[in-house]
């Protein structure tokens, strides 16, 4: 769940997704269901409110606008995956275990299961710079209110059960000093 107002968003059950207007908050304004095939993992409100980014245990995460009128610009792309470059190569898939958006210049972030995360850019739909694996799934993520730091925490996340949760497994929390051309907008 996410909100900016005016919007909020729910992602529930199922891959529905109810959205709100807060500005008559007792009644639901939409219930969608997500573009993604799989379970939703994350969802975001972008800084503006006009719509959302939703990320699922596909290794995929979906732009979508709220209004009708601006579904034409709704997209999904493929992130957090290993292999997969040719039809024979099959793709190891992990999730998308948090999307958060740079309080500036709107770009965004996405960390996952793989133990990555990257900054992204919605409007030209690229990637500004991915980072190397910190060696364990990254569970959450959110950058500070000026967006000069980027917070992570390292932790497991269960993607591979119970088997996968060892003792070796250390929680932390990292810290990113942003530096301004990691996240600044790309010109189309």
């Amino acid at each position: 769940m996410d909100s900016v107002f005016p919007i909020l968003i729910a992602g529930t059950a199922e891959r529905h997704v109810v959205v709100y207007n807060l500005n008559n908050p007792t009644t639901p304004f939409k219930s969608l269901t997500s573009p993604l095939k799989w379970q939703t993992r994350t969802i975001s409100c972008f800084i503006n409110g006009t719509g959302y980014a939703i990320g699922s245990i596909e290794g995929r995460v979906a732009m979508q606008y709220v209004e009708d009128k601006d579904s034409t610009q709704n997209f999904s792309f493929k992130c957090h995956r290993e292999g997969g470059q040719t039809p024979r190569d099959q793709a190891t898939v992990y999730s998308v275990n948090s999307i958060q958006w740079h309080p500036i210049h709107g770009t965004f972030s996405t960390a996952g299961s793989d133990g990555s995360f990257a900054f992204w850019d919605k409007d030209s739909r690229q990637k500004l710079k991915a980072f190397p694996k910190v060696g364990s799934p990254i569970s959450s993520s959110c950058f500070n209110h000026k967006g000069t730091i980027f917070a992570y925490a390292i932790s497991y996340d269960w993607n591979k059960g119970h088997t996968g949760a060892t003792s070796q497994t250390q929680n932390k929390i990292m810290l990113h000093a942003v530096e301004a051309d990691e996240v600044k907008p790309r010109k189309r």
